[in-house]
């Protein structure tokens, strides 16, 4: 791309600002760039492919679990506005800028920045807020998908509003640490006292400050060096600290046991104040705490010791890590915790209260769980690996991207399950081909001359150092090989060979799919630029006994101070091209920019474990189609289940938060792993019980309705009752309600076939619903029905000037309230329970009754005593008792029709606008299909699981 393309498409952000990117506002916007510049030669084929791929990028909404128990509204997230007082938007301005001028960043893309973080921002507390205060949340992302972004934006915002000292917890390696503090230095600080002043002599601006001179200060007491971590020497001889009056102080820290005691001590010993116990607290200095990958390091893994009242006993610590950090925030009275993750299995699985007596709650995300919504241009494990279908979860296939090649030749040389003295004297060929892929890639990306500058190759074979080194050394005589063959121009058949058989078709695909990135170039115009792209290309090795980085801002730095004194920089020395040999220092957080080869063969047995390895997930604009991973069959296998158990676990999430429900509600379950995969290490999910889930023995009811689809359900209950032709068998007492029994299961099935349910009840499907009762019709179950129409009675006490009633096929129905949990919408409203405990026993009989009396007896504290009835009839049965009563051959469906309001008074189920609800009770069945699943200590004492 050259210079007269860039400055193109830098103004086209401004153009774009207010409006929509339609393929024929680009050409208007190239037309006009064409009339400004007549003399400017374009390509205008080329450059519509590449602002059509940058402004039609579309970003979901968001989904949150939120619990507003003492917390003060004080911020807007949709005007951006404080609600008592005015934020002056400086530091966040300067980002929002800087991610526009300098990294170009299309609108769409700042917007949601802003959005989410605002979410976020306005679950936090106000700053300014008088008295102790405490908020818990996390923040669910995918893998490498912008959360640093966001959280810097959130950063940002929060110093704005006065928050005085921001903690970012990142990981546990230098490498990563040193990396969140270079973009930091640049988004946020604007200087960095290591880098700048040994490569440009002195200059101390950069990033935000650069750009404005008047960018207000930031103090840090951590640098972007390997070394950089907090000291508390260094913060002690600086003598900067936390003021309530002064400027904001940002640390960039290691969870690491030493750094965090340090860090306890040196706080204590500058501002704190001793309290009533003989504690030092802090009590006007508002924390941010940010936890970066909060699953890893983060949690507690040890079982707790408890008392004869099951509570924790002062004598056991948490693991030190947990500890440390609880004890920080507990240090704090006005502290807001966040916590960022791609995968939340082991957060979710914290008790939720359980308090230790010394170091308080545990990290439980109690105030909001927010989970990010994926970007369309993010590359994540279903679209990379594909989807296989689930028609009983509604999980739709998808193919995989042409992207990945099968490793089969690797065992011999570098086998699973190999230990640390593993001898390794060849490298596979498959590794071999690998490596000519990176450099085709390299010489197609400096054809392309956009994107990110930066080339990158991850081999991820082993966790042994020993056996990293020799790996290395291999590659880097390989690697010697190669260059010289290409630079002295001998046979490149081979070379030839894969550029026309893998990336040429590769890249035609890829168009096809619609990644507007994809260009196929002739093989003459590859081997031209493979030699200079080749001469730059190193080998690193990055792990703990290896004093290697990854310096991509070094390069770009070093880029641009060659390009100020007016040397022309080819695309090649503008950024790192590099193979980078590594184990676990590559598999949490750390970003490998513009990576398009993957080699990867070191299984893990874990879901989080897995997925935070999966480097190569995440955003590849500009050359998505010359991106290649390499790994085993089974590696594959294990990846597409996880992607299916995430889907359903951001499905829950989604469906929880339209519910209503708090984090401390949410009953989790994650999808099992039939074979030798667990969702994380045993430690961290101490609180998690696998169990079986189906219809079988379950209630499935409809909470969630969309008003458009009224007049529709209105008319598949009239076919229904129609269906049934004939008067009610029972009608029911103290209602106008009727039952009819022995209903064909075919009939219920035209029912749900014509249902409309609301797109975001997945879990609640009527199509899903349907293929289980045919299913069991098989096995002569479900073949028969209790169809039972719930009409509030003409003397209930709960009769309401919304009451009314509608006659349906000759049967007058008055409608039952259930009010909103949440504001009511022309697109959803949402309940909390629609059956009423009493009506799931409406079908048995009294022989019934007595069985399902005896399965409750045999589970105490599961019953409930109805005051006021004589001993018969003073137990209330539970609705497992009932479906566990209730023959295989019957099902129970319950139909309901709503009105009510939300907590403003509006209104729902008027006259002409009748919300249609049901429930299907299902009883036990020995031949239903179950799905595992793993679930955490709320879904273990729901008493109720509602699929």
């Amino acid at each position: 791309m050259d210079e007269n393309h860039k400055m193109i498409i830098r103004m086209s952000h401004g153009y774009m600002q207010n409006k929509n990117a339609t393929p024929q506002e680009i050409l208007t916007f190239i037309e006009k760039m064409k009339q400004a510049f007549p003399d400017m030669v374009l390509d205008e084929k080329e450059l519509f492919r590449q602002l059509e791929s940058i402004h039609s990028v579309s970003i979901g909404s968001s989904d949150i679990l939120d619990d507003k128990t003492d917390h003060v509204e004080w911020f807007n997230p949709s005007t951006g506005e404080g609600l008592k007082r005015k934020i002056d938007w400086h530091f966040w301005n300067h980002y929002k800028d800087y991610l526009t001028v300098t990294k170009g960043w299309p609108k769409s893309l700042i917007d949601s920045i802003d959005q989410f973080s605002s979410q976020i921002f306005s679950r936090l507390e106000d700053p300014e807020r008088i008295g102790p205060w405490d908020r818990r949340g996390m923040v669910m992302g995918s893998i490498q998908s912008g959360k640093t972004a966001n959280y810097t934006a959130l950063i940002t915002k929060a110093a704005d509003a006065g928050y005085k000292l921001v903690i970012i917890l990142a990981g546990v390696h230098n490498s990563l640490r040193s990396q969140t503090q270079t973009r930091l230095n640049e988004e946020f600080l604007g200087y960095d006292m290591d880098k700048v002043q040994r490569l440009t002599g002195g200059e101390k601006k950069i990033g935000v400050k650069a750009m404005f001179p008047d960018h207000h200060t930031v103090f840090t007491l951590t640098s972007s060096s390997e070394k950089g971590d907090f000291s508390r020497q260094v913060a002690t001889q600086v003598g900067i600290f936390p003021d309530k009056n002064g400027a904001p102080i940002i640390l960039v820290i290691k969870k690491n046991v030493s750094i965090l005691r340090n860090l306890i001590t040196w706080i204590q010993s500058v501002i704190g104040q001793t309290d009533g116990t003989g504690k030092k607290v802090i009590k006007d200095i508002p924390l941010l705490l940010i936890d970066d990958e909060c699953d890893f390091a983060s949690i507690n893994t040890k079982e707790p010791e408890r008392d004869e009242d099951d509570r924790i006993i002062e004598e056991w610590n948490p693991t030190t890590t947990n500890m440390l950090i609880r004890t920080f925030l507990n240090i704090f009275k006005k502290v807001a915790y966040v916590g960022y993750t791609a995968t939340p299995y082991a957060n979710v699985f914290i008790y939720n209260n359980d308090p230790h007596p010394l170091y308080g709650e545990d990290l439980f995300p109690r105030s909001f769980i927010i989970s990010l919504p994926q970007p369309s241009n993010y590359m994540g494990p279903e679209r990379v690996f594909g989807l296989d279908s689930d028609p009983d979860r509604d999980i739709e296939a998808i193919e995989p991207l042409p992207l990945v090649r099968i490793v089969n030749d690797q065992s011999d040389k570098i086998p699973e399950g190999h230990d640390k003295k593993l001898m390794v004297d060849e490298l596979p060929n498959s590794l071999k081909r690998a490596m000519k892929c990176f450099l085709l890639s390299c010489a197609a990306r400096r054809l392309r001359s956009e994107g990110v500058p930066h080339n990158s190759m991850l081999v991820h074979v082993t966790r042994f150092t020993d056996v990293q080194a020799q790996i290395t050394r291999l590659i880097t005589k390989e690697l010697k090989g190669l260059v010289s063959k290409i630079m002295s121009k001998n046979d490149l058949s081979d070379f030839r060979e894969i550029w026309e058989k893998d990336f040429i078709p590769t890249s035609t695909k890829m168009k096809e799919l619609g990644f507007s990135d994809a260009t196929v170039y002739e093989w003459s115009q590859i081997e031209e630029s493979l030699g200079f792209v080749a001469r730059v290309v190193r080998v690193k090795t990055i792990n703990g006994t290896v004093k290697d980085v990854l310096d991509y801002k070094e390069a770009e730095m070093s880029a641009d101070n060659r390009k100020r004194i007016d040397e022309a920089v080819p695309w090649e020395d503008r950024g790192l091209s590099v193979i980078a040999v590594g184990g676990d220092k590559l598999s949490r957080g750390l970003t490998l920019e513009g990576l398009s080869v993957t080699y990867y063969l070191r299984a893990s047995a874990l879901y989080d474990t897995l997925m935070q390895m999966g480097r190569w997930f995440g955003y590849r604009g500009g050359y998505s189609d010359l991106c290649r991973i390499f790994t085993t069959d089974e590696l594959i296998y294990w990846y597409r289940h996880i992607a299916m158990a995430t889907q359903e676990l951001r499905e829950e999430v989604e469906y929880m938060s339209v519910l209503g429900r708090t984090p401390s509600e949410f009953g989790l379950k994650i999808r099992s792993h039939p074979g030798r995969l667990a969702v994380t290490s045993a430690g961290k999910s101490r609180s998690k019980q696998k169990i079986s889930l189906s219809y079988d023995h379950q209630i499935s009811q409809t909470i969630v309705f969309d008003p458009k689809h009224s007049q529709t359900n209105l008319r598949a209950l009239e076919g229904l009752i129609r269906d049934i032709a004939r008067k009610p068998d029972v009608l029911l007492k103290g209602t106008t309600g009727y039952h009819w029994r022995g209903v064909p299961a075919e009939m219920v099935l035209n029912f749900l076939a014509m249902y409309r349910t609301h797109d975001i009840a997945k879990i609640v499907d009527p199509e899903r619903i349907a293929g289980y009762i045919e299913k069991q019709n098989s096995n002569n179950e479900l073949v028969e029905w209790d169809v039972v129409i719930i009409s509030k009675g003409s003397r209930s006490s709960q009769k309401s000037s919304e009451d009314h009633s509608v006659s349906i096929a000759g049967y007058d129905i008055r409608c039952v309230t259930r009010n909103a949990n949440s504001l009511i919408t022309s697109e959803k409203i949402s309940i909390g329970t629609l059956v009423s405990p009493a009506d799931e026993d409406l079908d048995l009989s009294e022989d019934e009754r007595g069985k399902a009396r005896e399965f409750d007896e045999k589970k105490p504290g599961k019953t409930e005593k109805r005051p006021g009835k004589n001993v018969s009839e003073k137990v209330r049965l539970s609705g497992g008792g009932i479906r566990h009563a209730r023959p295989k051959e019957r099902g129970l469906f319950l139909i309901y029709l709503l009105t009510g309001k939300d907590e403003h008074q509006n209104s729902y189920g008027k006259v002409g606008q009748e919300i249609i609800g049901w429930a299907l009770s299902f009883p036990e069945s020995e031949t239903a299909e179950p799905i595992e699943y793993w679930v955490n200590p709320v879904y273990q004492n729901e008493d109720e699981h509602y699929i």
